[in-house]
C-alpha cells in the first residue's frame, strides 16, 4: 500500500510543481517582441500579476495605446507541457488556452492553440516576449 501511495505521489507531484513553477516564472511585465508581424508598437507589454490578473497594453490584436484587463492562470496537460489560459479581455479577444513554448528569467514563448470553448479553427496566435 505504501509503494502505491509513493508511485502516486510521483506521478501526480510534478503536474502541480511545474504549475507553479509557470506561475512564478510568469509573473511579471513582458514587452512584445517583433517577430515579423506588421504594426507590432515598440511598446506592446502583458503583465501577468500574480493574483491571477493580466493586463495587456497596446497589443496589435488590442485597443491602440489602451489596455486591456483579464484573468489568468497556469496548468499543465502533460507533466512536461506548461499552458495559461486567458479570459474575460472583452470584445478584442486574446482569450484561450496558450501553450508555453518556452519560459525562462528573461524569455517567454507563448501560442494560442484553441478558444477557452474547446474550438480550434481560428485560435492560432503567437507572442513572444522579453522581460522588461
Amino acid at each position: 500500500m505504501l509503494k502505491k501511495i509513493i508511485l502516486v505521489s510521483f506521478l501526480v507531484l510534478p503536474f502541480f510543481s511545474c504549475s507553479k513553477r509557470t506561475d512564478s516564472l510568469i509573473v511579471g511585465e513582458w514587452m512584445i517582441e517583433d517577430v515579423g508581424q506588421p504594426n507590432v508598437p515598440a511598446d506592446a507589454q502583458w503583465t501577468f500579476f500574480d493574483d491571477g490578473r493580466i493586463d495587456i497594453y497596446n497589443d496589435v490584436n488590442g485597443i491602440p495605446n489602451t489596455s486591456i484587463y483579464g484573468d489568468w492562470k497556469a496548468f499543465n496537460r502533460s507533466i512536461v507541457t506548461p499552458y495559461i489560459q486567458i479570459k474575460n479581455t472583452g470584445p478584442k479577444n486574446l482569450d484561450g488556452k496558450w501553450r508555453v513554448e518556452r519560459l525562462t528569467k528573461s524569455q517567454l514563448v507563448i501560442n494560442r492553440l484553441e478558444f477557452n470553448d474547446g474550438e480550434t479553427a481560428g485560435a492560432f496566435m503567437r507572442r513572444e516576449f522579453l522581460k522588461k
